[in-house]
């Protein structure tokens, strides 16, 4: 059954497909409805999705590990259409910040492309390392520190999760982009 998204663009949807009543799971409180009612369209207008690239496997750990295969993707990203990068004044190459609704911000370069539509964004999943504009990497036992670190995507997403299948809600949000 598709429940609409925690936080989505569609209140139309919403009472056609609403989410779970609030409920404690493993004794924490776990918000839906309560977050779900709310309208966060307004003031974050860009649906935000994240996946996987070629370049990297998995949550990106083993790849961006690998001196050969970290030349390919050497920076994190979002991926913004030419209309919604002109409306912020973003061009190609800058840094950006993506705030979320859940309060988040993370710190990537905006890579401006027509290969998303207007009003949606894009963020590989890989990259880890880096929290809010700040590195972890002196946090790394010495040596292992990966070739590539960068924001992780999830900083950004919701922890909303289907209780029935339990599979996450971590794939889709909505976020502000701004220049940084």
């Amino acid at each position: 059954m598709h429940r609409e998204p925690l936080y989505t663009p569609r209140r139309d949807l919403v009472a056609k497909y609403p989410t779970y009543q609030d409920r404690r799971v493993a004794r924490l409180p776990t918000l839906y409805w309560s977050i779900q009612k709310e309208d966060y369209a307004k003031d974050f207008p860009v649906i935000l999705t994240t996946g996987r690239i070629v370049e990297y496997e998995g949550g990106g750990e083993e790849t961006r590990s690998n001196a050969w295969l970290a030349q390919l993707a050497r920076e994190m990203y979002i991926e913004i259409n030419p209309a919604d990068a002109a409306d912020r004044g973003i061009r190609n190459g800058d840094k950006v910040e993506v705030l979320s609704p859940t309060g988040a911000k993370v710190f990537v370069k905006a890579m401006v492309t027509p290969r998303v539509a207007v009003g949606e964004s894009f963020m590989p999943f890989h990259f880890a390392g880096v929290f809010e504009g700040k590195s972890l990497g002196p946090k790394y036992p010495e040596g292992t520190e990966p070739f590539v670190i960068g924001e992780a995507a999830n900083t950004a997403m919701t922890y909303g999760y289907d209780v029935v299948t339990q599979i996450q809600e971590t794939k889709a949000t909505l976020c502000q982009i701004k220049k940084a």
